[in-house]
């Protein structure tokens, strides 16, 4: 009997983006289980929010590459990039632009604090190049991997009140319960993975859910 885990959201769409501070944790989740799962609500956040980030992301990689072509100085920071996505962006489209700029620098730009401006244009063509491939080949994979649960019928709502109780979002909590549902109906355990910090830690609080075990970020580590 392999493993097997019901996965938020967060999950897939992380393990899509190499630019991502949580790719690399995606990463070792999915190599860690044998059978994931997500239900039908969790499938279509997923293909509503996938294009909407990679289309943050390129977007502002193209307006940086198109920046760098008529320079205000000759080097630039990390704040420097920041500042610029905090110009530019807003809202989630910042945020998602802002989780990808340290994981940029790091693989492609190294330790080096100040670069040269050519050098960023070299970086962000290759990342451009690296983000176009990797996420063809990377949406390749997770087509084969995920399973579909049947959809759930039944409300919980002593259980969906509970999570309420303990901080878990409107947007969160039918994840859950179609995690909660499919868990309880499986003849095998059923682990729940998110990388919200606030769902995670809000599930954790309510003892009637039926996973085997409820993990977040923080449990995957690089060994």
């Amino acid at each position: 009997m392999g493993k097997k885990a019901f996965v938020d959201t967060n999950l897939p769409i992380a393990y899509l983006y190499h630019i991502n501070s949580l790719y690399y944790k995606s990463k070792i989740a999915y190599d860690e289980y044998d059978e994931l799962f997500w239900s039908h609500y969790v499938e279509t956040e997923f293909n509503r929010r996938n294009p909407e980030k990679y289309t943050h992301l390129s977007g502002f990689y193209h307006d940086l590459q198109k920046y760098l072509g008529n320079p205000d100085k000759e080097f630039y920071s990390l704040l420097d990039l920041n500042n610029f996505a905090k110009n530019n962006y807003h809202g989630k489209g910042l945020n998602d632009v802002k989780g990808s700029i340290n994981p940029f620098w790091s693989k492609y730009l190294g330790i080096q604090s100040k670069i040269p401006f050519n050098k960023m244009q070299d970086a962000i063509n290759t990342c451009l190049n690296d983000l176009s491939i990797l996420y063809g080949v990377n949406e390749s994979k997770l087509k084969k991997i995920m399973h579909s649960t049947p959809i759930r019928t039944k409300k919980y709502s002593q259980i969906d009140s509970l999570l309420k109780l303990n901080g878990v979002s409107d947007e969160d909590r039918p994840v859950v319960l179609d995690g909660h549902d499919f868990a309880w109906k499986s003849s095998d355990p059923i682990d729940f993975i998110t990388f919200d910090n606030e769902c995670c830690n809000g599930a954790k609080q309510v003892k009637i859910l039926s996973f085997n075990s409820i993990r977040g970020s923080k449990d995957f580590k690089f060994s």
